[in-house]
């Protein structure tokens, strides 16, 4: 079995950026993850060409969570729904233990590859994801 916190996964939990709930935001979510309790609740604003241009997030979430956000977040700007249906496709399957390449910029998800040998730790990286897919779905 694979150690999944690393000194360098742990280094990301310091850098999640938008940590300020959004005051009229143009969608909001909250998950919440059944296995570990994390809760990450996020707060989006749309261009007019449907990609995000501001974004605030609520963190309560374990290392692995924090990190996963910090990792997304970094790209949260900008990011269109055709880009994060890559992205999140690319990620789940990173997850189940298939190999992925990722994009240029979304190298960093890499990281959490070891997940795939600890399914209860599953939930709480996937909780980014489930909340942007929530948002684009709005």
């Amino acid at each position: 079995m694979t150690d999944i916190y690393t000194k360098d996964l742990l280094r990301w939990t310091l850098k999640i950026p938008f940590q300020e709930r959004m005051e009229s935001p143009d969608a909001s979510v909250v998950k919440t993850s059944r296995i570990c309790g994390s809760r990450i609740s996020l707060d989006v604003t749309f261009g007019p060409d449907g990609t995000i241009n501001g974004a605030g997030w609520e963190v309560k979430a374990c290392a692995l969570g924090q990190a996963t956000a910090a990792m997304v977040g970094q790209h949260i700007i900008g990011l269109g729904k055709a880009e994060f249906d890559e992205i999140d496709q690319l990620f789940a399957s990173l997850v189940k233990g298939e190999d992925v390449h990722f994009p240029d910029k979304w190298q960093d998800l890499q990281a959490l590859a070891p997940v795939k040998d600890h399914p209860g730790r599953q939930g709480s990286v996937a909780l980014p994801f489930d909340c942007l897919r929530a948002v684009f779905a709005a």
